[in-house]
């Protein structure tokens, strides 16, 4: 019974360069990670009985490959990186290295075999929409050094280049817009979800957008929880009767700066539970970051509160949170 549910699992470490993939005990099989190699990879799984697929996210090189097993009926598992490699210390592993990432991450899939907490959950939807949201950020980056560039003297003829590139990249970003918003609109419940987050203060549709497509855990289980994927959770540094700073660290950066942007607007409105609770920690002496960190942590409980209701934001609810 072990080896037939061994079958079922493969563990697939993508890369860029390829796919090293291990099922059963081994040895790992390798595909060129690109449209060819993918099928193949996909057809191979296929012979073995596999029906579930384990790998990490890889800054964009998983997408084709997760997309891929989907349409073949293979359930596609992207998993968090730090549950993995909690998982291969105990296995005996001081580390995930080259040649045993495959390995471990089908063992992963053998001992977890649902879903767990922290595990990204994929669908086509929000894939794509995270694919047009990445792309609007590269878009925005180089903007911004473009900008920065201006700032420096340069000759004419430069800062006219700089100046065209600046308006292409413009145009590029509005463009973008549109083709978030469009794959936002084509799923009726992600749209659905959207327009509940932007009920709360300072959460517009880019914020929404971007929690819809990084943060499908938002709404299920503690709040706690959720504040611990985006790196809000305050974490200490105490030792015996020692009581060191307590500081944030890790989490979804990416979501973690929608929220920095949504808080700035909150508390901009003093009329607000949010820009209320901000100007109190003010007044008790707490510095302006560790005040605005406060408010991203309320801002995205409130945001947890209204996707576990799937109700709209009112401030009435506001004391209670």
């Amino acid at each position: 019974m072990e080896e037939q549910h061994n079958k079922r699992v493969a563990g697939i470490d993508v890369s860029k360069a390829g796919l090293e993939v291990w099922v059963e005990a081994g040895p790992a099989r390798r595909f060129f990670n690109n449209e060819k190699g993918i099928g193949a990879l996909v057809k191979w799984l296929a012979r073995h009985g596999v029906n579930q697929a384990v790998y990490e996210p890889t800054g964009g090189y998983e997408l084709d490959v997760g997309r891929r097993l989907r349409e073949k009926g293979i359930k596609a598992r992207r998993v968090h990186p730090n549950k993995v490699r909690g998982l291969a210390r105990a296995w005996g592993k001081q580390a995930k290295t080259d040649g045993v990432d495959a390995k471990v991450l089908r063992r992963y899939g053998e001992v977890f075999s649902e879903r767990e907490e922290g595990e990204i959950e994929d669908s086509p939807e929000r894939e794509e929409i995270r694919e047009k949201l990445r792309r609007r950020r590269q878009l925005v980056s180089q903007k911004v050094q473009e900008l920065n560039r201006l700032d420096k003297p340069v000759s004419p003829g430069v800062r006219e280049s700089i100046e065209e590139h600046i308006e292409y990249l413009d145009k590029a970003i509005k463009r973008m817009d549109r083709e978030y918003e469009r794959a936002l609109k084509s799923s009726s419940a992600l749209s659905e979800r959207a327009k509940l987050y932007q009920s709360v203060r300072g959460v517009g549709q880019l914020t929404a957008a971007t929690l819809v497509a990084e943060l499908p855990e938002l709404g299920q289980g503690e709040g706690r929880r959720v504040t611990s994927l985006v790196g809000l959770a305050p974490w200490s540094r105490d030792s015996g009767r020692q009581r060191g700073y307590r500081a944030i660290q890790g989490g979804r950066g990416v979501v973690r700066r929608a929220l920095y942007m949504a808080a700035m607007s909150a508390v901009r409105r003093r009329d607000s539970s949010l820009g209320r609770f901000h100007q109190q920690l003010r007044k008790r002496g707490k510095p302006g970051k560790v005040a605005l960190v406060a408010v991203m942590r309320k801002l995205l409980l409130q945001l947890h509160s209204v996707a576990q209701r799937g109700t709209p934001w009112t401030e009435e609810y506001a004391p209670g949170t």
